[in-house]
C-alpha cells in the first residue's frame, strides 16, 4: 500500500491597490483588478488537480479568492489568522527603500526586526509555524491536495524551513504576486519542495 501524500500548494495573493514600494503587512489592503485576474488564473491551474481544502489568511487580498472558488465542487474553506502577514506596526505604509536605509536589518537580517508597535520576527515566526504544524498534523492522515493562500513573508518563512535556509537570509527569496510553490509530506519523511514560484 502506497503511503498517503499530503500536498500543499502555497499561493501568494495578487497585486494590490497600494502604491508600489510601500510596506504593508497587517494593513488590510484590497486587490487591484489585475490582482484578481492573477489569482483566478492561478487557481484555475492549481485546481486541475482537485482541491480538497483551502485555508487562507483572513486579510482581503488573500480571502477574496475563496469567494470565487466553486463551492459546488465540495471544497472545504476556512481562514486562519496564523497565516496573516507580519504586523509592521508604525512601519505600515512607509516607503520600503527609506526603511532599508534606516533599518539595515530589514534586508540584511530580518531575525532582528522589531517594528515599533508591531510584531518582532520571533513572534511572527512562532505564530506562522504554530499554524503550519497544526494544519499538517490535522490533515496528514487524510492526505490530499490543499491550497494555502497567504503572503510573501509567510511563504519565505515556510520555504526557508523546508529548504533549511538560515533565517537571516530569508529576504533573499523572491516571491512574486500570484506565484505558488508546492510542498509534499509523507509520514515519517522530511517535507519535499516540488517547485517554487510557478506562474499562471
Amino acid at each position: 500500500m502506497s503511503p498517503l501524500i499530503l500536498t500543499i500548494d502555497i499561493l501568494r495573493h495578487g497585486e494590490t491597490e497600494t502604491e508600489a514600494g510601500k510596506l504593508y503587512g497587517a494593513t488590510d489592503v484590497p486587490l487591484s483588478e489585475l490582482g484578481k485576474s492573477q489569482l483566478l488564473k492561478a487557481a484555475k491551474i492549481i485546481h486541475r488537480e482537485p482541491i480538497a481544502n483551502v485555508i487562507s489568511s483572513p486579510l482581503k487580498r488573500c480571502a477574496w479568492l475563496s469567494t470565487k472558488l466553486d463551492t459546488r465542487q465540495h471544497i472545504n474553506m476556512r481562514y486562519h489568522i496564523g497565516f496573516s502577514e507580519m504586523d509592521f506596526g508604525d512601519w505600515e505604509g512607509e516607503d520600503i527603500q527609506k526603511l532599508i536605509q534606516q533599518e539595515p536589518n530589514f534586508r540584511q537580517d530580518i531575525t532582528q526586526l522589531k517594528p515599533p508597535n508591531g510584531e518582532t520576527f520571533a513572534d511572527f515566526e512562532q505564530r506562522v509555524s504554530a499554524a503550519w504544524h497544526e494544519y499538517i498534523t490535522q490533515h496528514m492522515e487524510q492526505g490530499g491536495h490543499h491550497l494555502l493562500v497567504t503572503h510573501g513573508g509567510v511563504i519565505r518563512l515556510l520555504l526557508g524551513q523546508v529548504l533549511q535556509i538560515p533565517k537571516q537570509h530569508l529576504s533573499s527569496l523572491y516571491i512574486p504576486h500570484a506565484a505558488w510553490s508546492r510542498i509534499t509530506f509523507v509520514q515519517g519523511e522530511s517535507p519535499m519542495l516540488w517547485f517554487m514560484n510557478h506562474h499562471a
